[in-house]
Formats: C-alpha cells, sequence, structure tokens
C-alpha cells in the first residue's frame, strides 16, 4: 500500500519536473496559437468558413474542430497541472497552531487562486459542448435535403418431422425516399448564422486559451516566487507535516 510519505516524494518530484519543464509548457502554447488561431479578424474568418459552407452546408468545419481539440488538449493539461499543485500544497500542510502562520497564508492562498483557475478553466471547456449542441440545431434548420431510407423483411417456414423437409425462404426489401426542401428565403441567413456560430466558437476558443495561458503564467509565478513559504510555511524549524488541526 502507498504511504503519504511516498505519494508526497513522488508529488515533490513531478512539480519539480513541472517547472523546469515550463519553457517547454509555454512554446506549445505558442505552437497551438500559430497553428490554429493565426487569422486576425473575424471578416477573415467569415470569409473562409463561407467558403467552405456555401457549397456543402452541412459539412463539418475541420479547420475549427482542429483548432478546438488543440484548445481542449491544452486546457485539459492545464487543468492536470493544477490538481498536481493543489495536492503539492495540501502536502505541505502543517499542523494549525498559535503564531508564525503567515507562511500557512501563503499556502491558502495560493490554493484558492489554483481552485478558482481550475473552475474557470473547467466552465470554458463546458461551453464547447454547447457550441457542438447549438450548431447541431443550426444546421438542422437549414433544412436540406434529407435521405430516408426502410428495409422490410418476411420469413415463410413450414414445419415438418423431418429435418430434410424443413423449408425456410426470406425476402427482404428495401426503400429509399429522398425529400427535397424548397430553398426559402431565410436559408441564406441561416447559412450565415451557421457561420457566425463558427466564427464566435473560433474567437471564444483562442480568447479561452490565451486565458489559459495567462493562468498558467500566474500559477508559476505564484509557486516559484513563493515555494519557500509552500513546502516550509513555518520556517525550516517548524515542521510541515500534513493536516491543519
Amino acid at each position: 500500500m502507498t504511504s503519504i510519505k511516498e505519494i508526497k516524494k513522488s508529488t515533490v518530484s513531478q512539480v519539480d519536473s513541472l517547472l523546469s519543464s515550463v519553457p517547454s509548457i509555454l512554446s506549445t502554447f505558442d505552437s497551438v496559437l500559430l497553428t490554429h488561431f493565426a487569422t486576425a479578424s473575424p471578416s477573415e474568418l467569415e470569409k473562409a468558413y463561407s467558403a467552405i459552407l456555401s457549397t456543402t452546408p452541412d459539412a463539418v468545419n475541420a479547420p475549427l474542430l482542429s483548432a478546438l481539440s488543440a484548445y481542449k488538449d491544452l486546457v485539459s493539461a492545464t487543468l492536470d497541472r493544477i490538481q498536481l499543485l493543489e495536492r503539492y500544497i495540501i502536502l505541505h500542510m502543517p499542523k494549525m497552531e498559535d503564531g508564525n502562520n503567515f507562511g500557512v497564508t501563503v499556502q491558502m492562498t495560493v490554493a484558492k487562486v489554483l481552485k478558482d483557475t481550475r473552475e474557470s478553466l473547467l466552465k470554458k471547456s463546458e461551453g464547447i459542448l454547447t457550441y457542438y449542441t447549438a450548431r447541431a440545431d443550426a444546421v438542422d434548420k437549414l433544412s436540406l435535403e434529407k435521405k430516408t431510407s426502410t428495409t422490410t423483411s418476411s420469413s415463410n417456414k413450414t414445419d415438418s418431422t423431418k429435418q430434410e423437409d424443413k423449408k425456410e425462404s426470406t425476402s427482404m426489401a428495401s426503400e429509399e425516399k429522398v425529400v427535397k426542401v424548397v430553398e426559402d428565403k431565410a436559408f441564406q441567413y441561416r447559412l450565415m448564422a451557421l457561420v457566425a456560430l463558427d466564427v464566435n466558437a473560433y474567437m471564444n476558443a483562442k480568447s479561452g486559451l490565451m486565458d489559459c495561458f495567462n493562468d498558467f503564467l500566474m500559477i508559476v509565478e505564484n509557486v516559484e516566487k513563493n515555494k519557500i513559504k509552500l513546502t516550509s510555511p513555518k520556517g525550516s524549524n517548524g515542521g510541515n507535516s500534513i493536516g491543519m488541526f
């Protein structure tokens, strides 16, 4: 069974590795921003997305989906790092006692920042699910041509005491219907709404990624600048055994 001391040792090692890999992590943010979120203006996005959807309105917006996937991956990775740092602080909390509690206050302040940041990033992740639902509804409102297919089968069987006399026949028939919807005057506006929805999703993801980037910088700065207080809140001789009481 893993002991708390072993967990603490492992956590300290993981945090040290995290802090040493910060330059690489920041480079990943830069790479994703340059690769997937380089478009500066909404008008440029509207042109690009309109070109994709004008010929095939129900087509998947592949560039946007790729950008959203990269965004989700970075948010998820940042959440993992935040929870690691939260565990790091918990494992260094000393027993609560009178006097010399400034270091504990620092721990609690940083812990609150981590918790608030984690909750904010989780809400951003939930926003992506809202986009998928809204896009499905927008595509449905385009009232595009739909195909329906039906298959029917029938089976006839005669019973007999002799195996060789048993007979069974099965017939199947399929029918495909195409339901064409006449394009109405509102179609172009519905298509524009779909494009606007994609543009808005892009802009929200780009803003969310920048927030995630800034949040990560803030967290690392807080941990590095207060590392002594976070690991030895009562000084080198004060102890930092787990527990608040």
